[in-house]
């Protein structure tokens, strides 16, 4: 019986399915079985799997029809037969030492869940960039080197634990114990079932090493289409609500969840499509457990995150698409204005979204000054507005 059973969902990847399956058959720890769901594919991709199992015997090819990649991690769990689980998206891939470095991790300390640090791969740009502290791990620090620890020793940094599944080792007999599966037909899967299992184990460990390549910004990807899935945050969120809500520390870091939590749908309320911004905001205002009343004392989150509740508000109030995005345009504007009188006192370069302008101060066109916490600006000599901004809150980029 193979050590690794590494789970391989397979949809319309011809592009980038080589690089994946080179980095896999090549892994120093050999002890694996392969197992690609091809989830309907319409490409080369399934040729493409046919001709890596013809090179390697640890490859068995799964077909079904097109149900999205929760249903094609699932029936790929249904099928393997290894101790332990890894998932690996078909357009990214590993470094050559990723399973002998985990293995050695989870089988060591004895823990559940192994997690390792993830460089970023920027398709549009052809380069690996700088890692977040999500990625990188770099919230926990050195004391949770070398043992095993549970999600309550995270309380404070909860909801920035990487919740992706790719970037980890999962021991079998505890995910069947937990009787996890990730949710059928929504995008954003990872979150609900990472918060399933994380609560119901006191053996986590890390790997500190970049063992996982994830290649953002990629034209085709389903997360970056703002199609009518994106109205499957709402039911994410609720999910994950729904694990924590179990816990013994939600009364703790709940306020955090609604902040983070909000953030996203807030994000995902941006991106989506104009003609679906309605049905969003409806389904919000019906759905969402982040309106609770009787959970979270909304007095307060408007006082402590207020930016963050207006926007909120102006979801669920379904008629402020144009308030919504004239906030934002408000914050940039301030904020890049701002960024120019920090940054450059004499000479201003000013980009917001397509539009750049470089311009001299207190020139005829163009005048912009801050003073006691406001910016004002004088366009055409005459068109005069001003913002109240706090300087001190501006960071030098």
């Amino acid at each position: 019986m193979p050590k690794i059973s590494v789970i391989i969902p397979v949809y319309n990847v011809e592009k980038y399915l080589n690089k994946c399956m080179d980095s896999i058959i090549t892994q120093t720890f050999k002890d694996i079985e392969i197992i690609c769901v091809n989830d309907g594919s319409t490409d080369k991709s399934r040729q493409i799997l046919e001709e890596y199992k013809n090179r390697d015997s640890r490859i068995k090819i799964v077909d079904k029809e097109n149900g999205g990649l929760s249903s094609a991690r699932n029936a790929g769990m249904k099928v393997a037969t290894g101790d332990y689980y890894a998932f690996i998206d078909s357009d990214d891939w590993i470094d050559k030492t990723m399973f002998e470095k985990m293995y050695k991790n989870i089988t060591e300390l004895n823990s559940d869940i192994a997690i390792c640090a993830v460089n970023l791969f920027d398709d549009s740009k052809s380069q690996i960039i700088e890692a977040d502290e999500y990625f990188s791990l770099k919230f926990f620090d050195e004391s949770f080197d070398n043992r095993v620890f549970s999600y309550k020793d995270t309380k404070p940094f909860l909801m920035d634990v990487c919740v992706m599944a790719w970037n980890k080792l999962y021991k079998r007999s505890f995910i069947e114990k937990c009787q996890a599966k990730f949710p059928d037909g929504l995008i954003f899967e990872d979150g609900p079932f990472f918060f399933s299992i994380f609560f119901k184990t006191q053996r986590v460990s890390i790997v500190r090493e970049f063992l996982y390549f994830y290649r953002i910004n990629r034209s085709g990807s389903i997360v970056q289409k703002g199609g009518k899935q994106y109205l499957d945050i709402i039911n994410v969120v609720n999910l994950m609500y729904e694990n924590l809500k179990k816990s013994d520390i939600f009364e703790d870091v709940k306020y955090n969840f609604w902040q983070r939590k909000a953030d996203d749908i807030i994000y995902r309320y941006e991106l989506i499509d104009l003609k679906l911004k309605s049905k969003f905001s409806k389904k919000f205002k019906n759905e969402s457990c982040l309106l609770k009343e009787n959970v979270f004392d909304f007095g307060k989150i408007n006082q402590e995150m207020p930016i963050t509740y207006r926007n909120i508000c102006i979801i669920r109030s379904q008629s402020g698409i144009i308030a919504f995005y004239m906030r934002k345009f408000k914050i940039r504007l301030m904020y890049k204005i701002m960024q120019v009188l920090y940054t450059e006192p004499n000479i201003y370069y000013f980009k917001f979204w397509s539009l750049k302008l470089r311009f001299k101060k207190r020139a005829n066109l163009y005048d912009f000054w801050y003073e006691n916490d406001r910016i004002y600006a004088v366009l055409f000599s005459f068109i005069k507005f001003n913002f109240k901004f706090e300087y001190s809150k501006l960071e030098k980029k």
